[in-house]
């Protein structure tokens, strides 16, 4: 029984990390709780030495290193009050020790977290109210456990879904300003195909290398290149691309491989080859007109 509610703690505590994901800002908590809505602060001046991706992974780590060892998980059996001063009451008398507790953004949740001036007062409220779930019925149904933002892993997971929001972001704000500036035809010419990858390699890695990217997509490779993967990164001009080409650039010491993204220009040049054939006109237009020839010969 005990590992069946430590089972529903963890889903619902992942749950309200991935809804977070759908909002402008990613809960950097897993936790969706008030005192866990903090942005993350970009000062310009050090923007300049430490790429955005870089300064979340540091100013994430930073801030739930200062957390860890000072707060506690808890689900209760039914849902938490509304009201804060209701809430505040019904947290805090699990313990004394209770320094904090922190609202759910969900006006429902049945969880919060709570904290605690040290880790040696955290650490002997949870073993008190582990007791008082044993033993005292007015405790019954409540589970309590570490927050998992205590586990470095969890943490490492929150830094790589934060870097993915926010490239996400880039990329569609880039891709909206360059298609007003660039007409559909170039964009084709403006992609270049990096292949050799590492196959760990990141987004955020690719960034790197192309800081103007419009558009980055990275896909495992197949057949006999399935041990490295492959990206597509999408320019601002056909210029850009060009000069991209000509660049020799590696990730974690391994050489990658540029070229043009062609691949769409053969389509189009397929297409072009058939309507040649056809005096001018589209395969679908000259086998109109074929079919029509053939009514009036039976006629």
């Amino acid at each position: 029984m005990k590992k069946k509610l430590e089972e529903t703690s963890s889903d619902e505590e992942e749950s309200v990390a991935d809804d977070s994901e759908n909002e402008d800002e990613l809960d950097l908590a897993g936790s969706a709780t008030e005192s866990d809505e903090d942005d993350v602060d970009e000062d310009e001046t050090t923007s300049r030495k430490k790429t955005k991706a870089e300064l979340i992974e540091e100013q994430i780590h930073s801030k739930y290193e200062q957390l860890k060892g000072t707060r506690l998980y808890v689900r209760f059996p039914h849902k938490l009050p509304l009201d804060s001063q209701e809430f505040d009451a019904k947290v805090k008398s699990l313990h004394p020790l209770i320094t904090k507790a922190a609202k759910p953004r969900q006006k429902h949740a049945r969880f919060c977290l709570v904290e605690f001036k040290s880790k040696e007062d955290r650490d002997k409220a949870l073993a008190d109210i582990k007791v008082s779930i044993e033993s005292d019925a007015a405790y019954k149904g409540i589970f309590i456990s570490l927050p998992k933002t205590d586990s470095e892993e969890f943490v490492n997971e929150l830094v790589a879904r934060k870097q993915q929001s926010l490239e996400k972001k880039k990329s569609k704000n880039l891709l909206k300003r360059a298609s007003k500036q660039v007409q559909r035809k170039e964009i084709f010419t403006s992609s270049v195909v990096i292949t050799n990858l590492p196959k760990t390699t990141s987004v955020a890695q690719v960034r790197k290398l192309f800081e103007t990217a419009v558009d980055i997509q990275i896909k495992p490779g197949k057949g006999k290149y399935r041990d490295s993967s492959a990206a597509t990164v999408t320019l601002p001009t056909t210029m850009d691309a060009r000069n991209a080409v000509k660049r020799e650039l590696s990730i974690g010491g391994t050489k990658l491989n540029l070229r043009f993204h062609t691949q769409q220009q053969k389509k189009r040049t397929g297409k072009n080859l058939k309507r040649k054939a056809n005096n001018g006109e589209s395969p679908q237009i000259a086998k109109q007109k074929k079919a029509k020839r053939t009514i009036k010969a039976d006629k």
